[in-house]
């Protein structure tokens, strides 16, 4: 059992850690200020895999060839940002319009796709269509990146709302609570993007690595939905998969061949 001048001891030393800790932070700020580091190709070649992990769970979420079109709309807009990213590390070749390109396209591409779920689930469309119409017109009058810049991020994450519901309309349960964690990784990268040592390289590797964790489990939600849609899973239904009203009406399919006996059996009329 620790005594008192241990345990002082123990806490003194926890304190001066933490206050290196703290000291170190200021550091790199001031180091980042003064010459931002250039952008590590080990970190522009790892930002691939978030974009592909996320490109995958996007297209296996789609229930439909427009839904697809918008993945790779989605998909396209990751690829263009890595690409810039490892042409500027790499070469130090700087193509401004494909760093340009990733938020008008996951505008575009995750508008088709929430309108493909929506059009899945039988929810209304209209509130989307009016809402893209007027983020797209706003952003042409404005010649900005930042209409779209804010609808990408609201529309990425309604599509895992929509992701989800059907998760859990097709009885997958833990695909339905892996979209939301996906959610909160990512929400969880906006204060670290904005902090002081956030140019730090060490720091950078952080925010990566929780972005790669953050679509690996939208992906595996995403694959658990897909199998799940697709009869692979325990508690399939084809609500998503046949082009009909639903509910069915109970009385499709009647030939009036067949009639209730009094017992409650029923049998073919002579």
């Amino acid at each position: 059992m620790l005594s008192v001048s241990q345990a002082g001891t123990l806490s003194l030393k926890a304190h001066r850690l933490a206050r290196m800790f703290m000291d170190v932070l200021p550091i790199l700020a001031s180091a980042a200020e003064e010459q931002p580091p250039a952008l590590s190709v080990a970190l522009a070649v790892e930002d691939f895999a978030p974009t592909l992990l996320a490109f995958a769970g996007f297209l296996l979420l789609a229930p439909s060839a427009l839904g697809r079109i918008g993945a790779v709309l989605m998909g396209a807009g990751g690829a263009a940002k890595s690409t810039w990213k490892l042409l500027h590390a790499a070469w130090s070749i700087d193509v401004d319009w494909l760093d340009d390109l990733l938020f008008p396209l996951l505008a575009a591409g995750g508008l088709l796709l929430a309108l493909s779920l929506h059009r899945s689930l039988r929810w209304w469309r209209w509130p989307l269509l009016l809402i893209g119409t007027g983020v797209a017109t706003l952003a042409a009058q404005a010649r900005s990146v930042q209409p779209a810049f804010v609808f990408a991020t609201a529309i990425v994450i309604w599509i895992s709302v929509l992701g989800t519901v059907r998760a859990w309309k097709h009885g997958n349960a833990l695909a339905a609570g892996l979209f939301p964690v996906s959610v909160l990784a990512v929400i969880v990268l906006v204060p670290l993007r904005g902090h002081a040592a956030s140019d730090a390289l060490a720091f950078q590797w952080v925010q990566q690595g929780m972005n790669t964790m953050a679509q690996g489990i939208f992906f595996v939600a995403a694959l658990l939905t897909y199998r799940a849609v697709k009869g692979k899973g325990k508690d399939f239904t084809d609500a998503d998969t046949v082009d009909r009203q639903w509910p069915a009406d109970e009385h499709t399919g009647y030939d009036g061949t067949r009639r209730y006996e009094p017992q409650g059996g029923r049998r073919r009329r002579p």
